[in-house]
């Protein structure tokens, strides 16, 4: 693979179908302490959970940034470029920064098979060790356990939440599955939990390990003001007590954002910036990003994150604004609780698949939109070939002061963004 450019090595990796198992898992930490030498005095902080991880692990990157620190932040999945996954101080790193990465993990793995996600992860930790970073903010991309960022020993350890999803992977319940998330926890070290209610396997882990454990609604918290769009954040730690207050609501998921600054402060850091400042420099693409003031964008792909957009809707949209939604989802996923929260706001569909062969087919998920809506609600449901003639019916025959909600994968959220530029000359 040498001399090749980025697309031809993702091509290359794309191609590797391994099944994750504990022995490769051991197989692989034995290839990542020969090639990857993080600085003790490097700070790291894993971010897992099954919702609400991005935000945190943007936000956190840039209270980290703003206050001076260096800073290797690694994500999955990317929208539109690979190199978004791996970037320090905010910025995605070259092309052939990873290129170099990707070669010496190859020539060193000899006969050992590694997932895409190995190769990436591996990359984007040799990259940061590289560079004797402050600070190293690395996020799940599915699970823990078995997740090749697990690899790495963490200082802090955020769980943002535990619910439902890639249950054929994880396991039929939350409790199995707080299990599996909960193993990014490491002995005696900080663990942040940012749910109210998580399953006892995952309490049962931190006193295992005998964790620092901040939990919100004991150790800190947070208060949402609707009426005044605004928040306010608060924490026990040291027997002081430390409170913010006025923060903007805005997109980002406010617990989400309390699991940061709890991780940044765990860190015995204080901030020379002010929050609120650091909030108004935190974007997320594909997170309840609005668009032209037409559309509104979100990945939420599980009812939890569906939920959470429904109640987006809800606190930042006038109650009789006529709400038109383009949707495709996965196959894998629950497309009945996906829909289920928008009956009350959403009186038409248009239904499509993104071009991927994990999409559901749009007779499918016509089935489980009818089905949450009794014979005394009207609802339009048409189905489209595809995310671009989705977007554009549903631009012609939504109102003018109308919104159109775009959502269900990453999948369809990136097909959209390119399907924007033609819809702007539809009449």
């Amino acid at each position: 693979m040498k001399n090749q450019d980025l697309d031809s090595w993702l091509e290359y990796l794309d191609s590797f179908k391994i099944f994750k198992t504990e022995i490769l898992q051991d197989k692989l930490r034995s290839l990542y302490k020969k090639i990857i030498k993080l600085s003790p005095s490097t700070k790291v902080i894993i971010v897992g959970g099954t919702n609400g991880k991005g935000s945190t692990v943007e936000f956190l990157t840039q209270l980290l940034v703003l206050n001076n620190k260096r800073v290797g932040t690694f994500t999955s999945p990317h929208l539109f470029s690979f190199n978004e996954r791996i970037r320090v101080n905010g910025n995605p790193v070259s092309d052939q920064t990873i290129i170099n990465a990707f070669e010496l993990i190859e020539k060193k793995r000899s006969n050992l098979g590694l997932t895409y996600f190995d190769f990436s992860t591996l990359a984007a930790l040799y990259i940061f060790s590289e560079l004797n970073l402050d600070a190293v903010v690395l996020e799940i991309g599915l699970g823990g356990r078995l997740d090749p960022v697990n690899l790495v020993d963490p200082d802090v350890s955020v769980l943002t939440n535990v619910e439902l999803d890639h249950q054929e992977l994880l396991g039929n319940s939350r409790e199995e599955i707080g299990k599996e998330k909960s193993a990014i926890f490491r002995n005696k070290k900080i663990v942040i939990l940012g749910q109210h209610d998580l399953p006892e396997s995952v309490l049962e882990e931190t006193k295992k390990l005998k964790n620092k454990v901040f939990k919100i609604g004991k150790d800190f918290d947070y208060l949402v003001n609707d009426s005044f769009k605004e928040w306010s954040y608060v924490l026990e730690i040291e027997n002081k007590k430390k409170l913010i207050n006025n923060l903007p609501l805005r997109n980002l998921s406010v617990s989400s954002l309390s699991c940061a600054l709890t991780a940044f402060y765990s860190l015995g850091l204080k901030s020379r910036v002010e929050i609120e400042k650091v909030l108004s420099k935190t974007h997320l693409k594909g997170r309840c990003e609005q668009i032209d003031n037409r559309f509104l964008f979100d990945v939420s792909h599980n009812a939890s994150s569906a939920k959470f957009l429904a109640s987006y809707l809800k606190r930042n949209f006038k109650k009789d604004i006529k709400i038109s939604a383009v949707l495709g989802v996965m196959k894998d996923k629950d497309a009945h609780s996906i829909i289920k929260p928008f009956c009350s706001s959403v009186s038409s569909w248009f239904l499509t698949a993104p071009d991927t062969k994990r999409a559901m087919k749009t007779r499918e998920l016509r089935k489980y939109v009818l089905a949450n809506y009794s014979s005394m609600n009207s609802v339009s449901v048409q189905e489209l070939d595809r995310i671009e003639e989705a977007c554009i019916k549903a631009h012609q025959e939504t109102p003018k002061d109308g919104l159109i909600l775009v959502f269900g994968s990453f999948n369809t959220v990136v097909e959209a963004f390119s399907a924007i530029n033609p819809i702007k000359s539809v009449a």
